[in-house]
């Protein structure tokens, strides 16, 4: 098998896209987190459909799956990453990479929670990533600097390649004030792999955003959007396909509008979030072959 850092240097990466709303079209409207206990099947059909469009890694579904909010965690966590090994079997130069999001708790002095504590749930979730079989930790969906500063120290700990992403919106600040340039400086001194933003806006929003970015760091950038800006509730009841009293929600951007912009990006690696299907990541893959 290749080296996953060796590939950048050579070629586009491309990553799966969106977990989530793959298993409401299913019908699966638990916990995504529970569900690897419950669907193991449908998530990995779901990792093969992703294979299948051309995606090089495919994320385990841990988005969330900490210690704090779930007393089996660990459990959880292997059995995601279970379920992207058996996906993955036969696949030469595929990569399985533990996904990471916010702990959802606010560190002190904005709330009661300690640098120590959130570290421990860090360290503890990439520890089960990596005795599991994960390939590489991806940090995603982050809005605060110091909590991705503690994630990316917990993630160094396995020794395995560490992607970090964080969502911006259109002023290029996160929801906590985090600027692109304050991205680079701690990730770059972090010694990530790679570097990017993900979620909060369609791949058209991100054109700027990834151009600023690229023109600024030293490292691979990584992008990855949602489908686009969803309908209303109206307009998705209207236009969307219904599943039960779930309605498969609808975005502004056609598939190929959004495999279009993407293609445009400066940046290296490129995948999906909220909204995005293996139908997106195989536009992408066709339109950069």
């Amino acid at each position: 098998m290749d080296n996953i850092i060796d590939l950048l240097a050579r070629r586009h990466v491309f990553f799966d896209g969106a977990m989530g709303t793959e298993l409401q079209k299913r019908g699966l409207r638990d916990d995504p987190a529970v569900l690897n206990l419950t669907a193991d099947a449908d998530i990995i059909g779901i990792h093969r459909e992703y294979i299948l469009a051309g995606a090089d890694i495919i994320t385990a579904n841990t988005f969330g799956a900490y210690s704090h909010k779930y007393k089996n965690a660990a459990e959880i966590i292997k059995a995601a990453i279970s379920h992207g090994r058996t996906a993955l079997e036969s696949q030469a130069n595929k990569w399985l990479a533990l996904d990471l999001g916010p702990t959802g708790l606010m560190l002190a002095p904005y709330g009661d929670t300690t640098c120590e504590e959130c570290f421990r749930i860090f360290a503890e979730a990439v520890q089960a990533g990596a005795d599991s079989g994960a390939d590489l930790i991806l940090i995603e969906t982050m809005m605060d600097l110091a909590e991705m500063e503690l994630a990316v120290k917990a993630a160094h700990k396995t020794g395995l390649p560490v992607f970090a992403t964080m969502s911006f919106d259109k002023n290029g600040k996160t929801m906590m004030g985090a600027a692109v340039d304050d991205m680079i400086e701690l990730l770059e001194g972090l010694d990530v792999d790679a570097i990017g933003m993900n979620c909060g806006f369609g791949s058209d929003v991100y054109v700027p955003l990834a151009a600023d970015l690229s023109g600024k760091t030293k490292l691979p950038v990584m992008v990855q959007p949602n489908a686009g800006i969803p309908l209303s509730t109206l307009d998705a009841a209207a236009g969307g396909e219904a599943k039960g009293q779930f309605i498969t929600a609808q975005y502004n951007l056609t598939i190929d509008d959004f495999a279009e912009t993407m293609a445009s990006m400066d940046a290296k690696i490129l995948g999906g979030c909220c909204g995005t299907s293996p139908a997106h990541i195989a536009a992408l893959v066709r339109r950069l072959s």
